[in-house]
């Protein structure tokens, strides 16, 4: 009796023991899953913020660490946009915090994180996109990759929707691999539009009322 008890105790303490690594090495497995987690995501934010102050800088032509209506106006063109001198100034002035009409790097930097998180649509957007777009335009020529703009966009309309739009823009054919930034905005400004099962006006702000309207000449930036 007393060898069986013993017997039965070993087992038991064995089993015990084996129980206490597995719990073990599940906990080590996990912990070296979040660990890799951490860093894949602290990686992919400071190509982020590398990617931002690279289109801060294309856009700061002066480099005096400000960007003003004119530069403004400069890289739009660039990309295919003229816009009137008042035109520019009101999306500058939507994200000037301290009204010196321009925009600086900090300034820059919140208005990017802050509508890249907004889930509202309340945001104004019209910087951001050219911002964004910038950011993807890694070869200076005013174009970005297909492939890669639709999946930048699924996380913000998801799949299905942009898919839908890009096959109404581009039908099947997956000869045209680069778009231009007035098709990134479209794309943009079409998702949004079935996301939301309607059509939104672009509104921009009237500095003096500070009242809200709608200005058909912004269509093209959102």
């Amino acid at each position: 009796v007393c060898q069986a008890s013993q017997q039965h105790s070993a087992q038991l303490r064995g089993t015990m023991s084996s129980a206490k690594d597995r719990n073990k090495a599940k906990a080590e497995a996990d912990n070296e899953k979040q660990r890799r987690e951490r860093e894949r995501r602290e990686f992919k934010e400071a190509q982020e913020l590398e990617s931002l102050r690279r289109a801060f800088k294309r856009m700061d032509k002066k480099g005096d660490g400000k960007i003003d209506v004119n530069e403004l106006m400069e890289e739009l063109e660039f990309l295919g946009h003229k816009v009137k001198p008042q035109e520019a100034a009101l999306i500058i002035w939507e994200v000037d915090d301290d009204a010196d009409d321009c925009v600086d790097w900090e300034e820059f930097r919140t208005m990017f994180y802050r509508i890249r998180d907004d889930t509202t649509g309340c945001e104004p957007r019209k910087l951001f996109n050219v911002v964004e777009f910038l950011m993807h335009d890694k070869n200076y020529n005013g174009s970005i990759d297909l492939d890669e703009c639709v999946t930048l966009l699924y996380a913000r309309f998801g799949k299905e929707v942009v898919d839908k739009r890009v096959r109404e823009m581009f039908g099947q054919s997956d000869t045209e691999k680069n778009i231009s930034f007035s098709k990134f905005v479209a794309i943009q400004k079409r998702s949004s539009n079935l996301k939301d099962g309607k059509q939104s006006a672009a509104m921009v702000p009237q500095v003096k009322g500070l009242a809200y309207v709608t200005d058909p000449s912004m269509q093209h930036l959102l």
